[in-house]
């Protein structure tokens, strides 16, 4: 089954490690088949973004997801992880959860979820959430 994104004038996105971009004047509904990744560009962490460790993790993630290759990938990964809890100590638990989530062959979510560690609002929200669940 295909993945519907629908797209606005000048978004980008990837599939795998291509970037691409709607180039119209309208809204676009593309269709993307087979088993490649998909990632919006506003997911998406670029190499001029690696200036925090927990832009530097959501990298690694990515690249994780994008090339299919989480292995390797490791070094970076563990790199940032060690850089970000020595500074953020306090996300030790999202950080074991989204080991969890790599462990399980859940790449996109554990994108999804270091997301929390670049927005303030998403990471109180979140501890609000657990403090209530």
């Amino acid at each position: 089954m295909a993945l519907k994104l629908t797209v606005k004038p000048g978004e980008s996105f990837f599939v795998g490690t291509a970037e691409i971009t709607v180039q119209c004047d309208s809204i676009v509904n593309v269709l993307v088949g087979g088993k490649a990744p998909v990632l919006r560009s506003d997911d998406y962490v670029s190499d001029a973004d690696l200036a925090s460790p927990a832009f530097r993790l959501r990298h690694a993630v990515q690249q994780m997801y994008l090339t299919g290759d989480v292995s390797g990938h490791h070094v970076a990964y563990f790199e940032a992880v060690q850089a970000l809890l020595q500074r953020s100590p306090e996300h030790s638990g999202l950080v074991a959860e989204v080991n969890g989530m790599l462990m399980n062959g859940a790449v996109y979510k554990a994108i999804k979820l270091l997301k929390c560690l670049s927005n303030p609002e998403l990471t109180q929200t979140r501890a609000k959430l657990k403090l209530v669940g």
